[in-house]
């Protein structure tokens, strides 16, 4: 059977239309109510009166998405925008840099700031002409520190050439060497002249021999035979280690046999003659070394070894005056 279906015309409604507008104004509400509410508008920025006049300026593509007060956007924060128009993303703290603390300050004295501070410069610049000598034997060290290296050893009287005392140290120059020697062992100017002596002058007989016979009498020997000192009556023998504070006193003793002789004519006669006078033998020769001693005291010696008795004073007398007893 043939069956003629009905043909349904499309009925106009004006829901649909009016849902619409609904939606467009909502969202538009909701656009102006946000920038109302969150923008504060600078006398520079964007006036209020440029936002859009009403929905037909929207286009769909740049309408707002509405969001529910329990949805929210992907990326939203819940904290309050930048009072600024457009959106500031927020901040990042940074942390400061931590604070250095300042080293303190140094209670040693700045070498810089004092070129004089020993060790501040080398002693060969501090070295003035400063006459000194070493009254002790004294290192001379490379830097002024008990510690330093050791450049050279001064004797007691060496001469060098210095500088002013810095902290105690005084600069040297000694030789070809530099240095610093602690100020305890250095005194100003010359060191005095010391007495000759065996290894300083050679031969230290020969300075006194003018003092002891000034007639050259005697043949003097610079070498020892037996004893500190020794005669035959003709020749005096001198040991070269003979103590200096005894030199003089041993050469005027043997020198003093030298008188004998001259008086007695032999050594053995003035042996037999000087031991008569005690009351001893002809051979013994201790009233012989005694008279020496005698005479030795008279012509100015320090020390004796055999003594003076008052016997022999007036036969020692006698022979310095070339008369026999």
């Amino acid at each position: 059977m043939f069956r003629r279906l009905a043909t349904h015309r499309p009925t106009f409604s004006a829901r649909p239309a009016l849902a619409v507008a609904a939606v467009i104004a909502v969202a538009i509400a909701g656009v102006l109510a946000t920038s109302a509410g969150h923008n504060t508008v600078s006398a520079s920025g964007p006036q209020a009166d440029q936002m859009p006049a009403s929905a037909s300026t929207v286009s769909p593509a740049t309408r707002p998405t509405l969001v529910t007060p329990n949805s929210s956007a992907a990326g939203a924060t819940d904290q309050p925008r930048s009072p600024s128009a457009a959106p500031v993303t927020p901040a990042v703290p940074v942390d400061a840099p931590a604070a250095v603390a300042s080293p303190p300050a140094s209670s040693s004295p700045d070498p810089a700031a004092d070129p004089t501070a020993a060790g501040a410069v080398s002693a060969e610049t501090l070295i003035t002409g400063r006459a000194m000598y070493a009254s002790d034997s004294a290192n001379v060290r490379s830097s002024p520190d008990t510690g330093a290296a050791v450049a050279a050893v001064l004797s007691g009287g060496d001469q060098v050439t210095a500088g002013v005392t810095v902290d105690g140290w005084v600069p040297v120059h000694v030789g070809d060497v530099y240095g610093w020697v602690s100020a305890e062992y250095l005194a100003e100017g010359t060191a005095p002249a010391s007495a000759p002596t065996a290894e300083s002058s050679g031969n230290w007989m020969t300075d006194l021999i003018p003092q002891v016979d000034p007639a050259g009498m005697a043949t003097w020997v610079f070498e020892r035979n037996g004893s500190w000192g020794a005669s035959d009556g003709y020749t005096v023998w001198i040991d070269p280690d003979l103590p200096s504070d005894k030199r003089f006193s041993v050469m005027v003793h043997e020198y003093s046999h030298v008188l004998q002789v001259r008086v007695y004519g032999s050594l053995d006669g003035s042996v037999a003659g000087l031991s008569a006078i005690v009351g001893g033998g002809s051979t013994d020769a201790t009233a012989n070394e005694s008279t020496a001693d005698c005479m030795a005291l008279t012509l100015g010696a320090t020390w004796i070894n055999y003594g003076c008795p008052d016997s022999l004073q007036a036969a020692a007398s006698a022979i310095l005056a070339g008369q026999r007893p």
